[in-house]
């Protein structure tokens, strides 16, 4: 995925970048595994209202 993202945008220059990238990627794909919209799920993180799985 790291590497899509450098062809599309060239972007992913620093490490922290890179890191970001991937914390983000990570979460959405849970989300997106759990059923959830990924854009309700950004939507909430920004709103400082994070959407977690459900602990069983």
């Amino acid at each position: 995925m790291a590497k899509l993202r450098i062809k599309v945008s060239g972007s992913l220059r620093t490490l922290l970048g890179a890191q970001d990238f991937a914390a983000i990627r990570t979460y959405l794909a849970t989300a997106d595994r759990h059923g959830q919209n990924m854009l309700d799920v950004l939507e909430r993180a920004m709103g400082d209202r994070p959407w977690m799985p459900a602990t069983v």
